[in-house]
């Protein structure tokens, strides 16, 4: 009897506790995970300031806005409390791009992993780039990444010279270094397109020995064509 009502008074304490916690929780230590340089010290900084003072899970949530607003170059933002440590923590990672779109004033806009589309003045990294026709889109369709990543990796079966993507009727043209042309048509699977172009360029350079162009318009009816380039 007595070691129930010991225990079921300990475990109303604990719960006291942890609701008195979780009601007027403050901040008393803060970590950023997941990046280094800029903007970790940047953002550390920010957060830095919050130590000693209350902060609501509302709060946590307005501040993960914000910092998805202002970096649009950190993708996975998270932001937590911890509820005994009080430890408030930020996570986030850089973006991984996989190409670029170089404008005409010379700046350039990258594609991420997620096919999100964004600037970075500190990326200094060489990815393939990628000519634009129409507006800068915010996102690009997820096949879109499949087809930069398959072209890599088929680089010695289907070698480009360039990728055009033409943002205004979402259609994706591909030029090899013979002027051979790729029409992939509408950015739509690309992945399966990209393999079927190379199956049908290792056919092509065996019969012709001048440029020819494939028009995918017609793939979701099983149907590429292919014909000489007009001289």
């Amino acid at each position: 009897m007595l070691l129930g009502a010991l225990f079921f008074g300990g475990r109303y304490l604990y719960f006291t506790l942890k609701n008195a916690q979780i009601t007027d929780w403050h901040v008393k230590s803060v970590a950023v995970e997941g990046l280094s340089g800029v903007r970790e010290k940047e953002i550390f900084n920010k957060v830095v300031a919050l130590e000693g003072k209350p902060f609501s899970g509302r709060e946590a949530d307005l501040l993960r806005q914000e910092l998805v607003a202002k970096y649009p170059t950190l993708a996975k933002v998270s932001v937590s409390r911890g509820m005994l440590s009080g430890k408030l923590k930020i996570t986030a990672r850089p973006r991984q791009p996989v190409a670029q779109f170089i404008l005409p004033d010379q700046s350039r806009k990258y594609i991420d992993e997620e096919s999100i589309v964004y600037a970075d003045p500190l990326e200094m990294r060489a990815v393939l780039p990628v000519n634009l026709i129409g507006k800068v889109p915010a996102k690009l369709d997820e096949s879109f990444v499949e087809l930069v990543q398959n072209l890599l990796k088929l680089k010695k079966t289907l070698a480009f010279e360039s990728i055009e993507y033409n943002a205004t009727d979402n259609t994706v043209t591909l030029t090899l270094p013979d002027q051979s042309v790729i029409r992939f048509g509408t950015a739509v699977q690309l992945k399966q397109k990209v393999k079927r172009a190379a199956q049908i360029m290792m056919f092509a350079r065996e019969k012709y020995h001048e440029p020819v162009s494939l028009d995918f318009s017609f793939f979701e009816k099983g149907k590429v064509f292919l014909t000489k380039s007009p001289q």
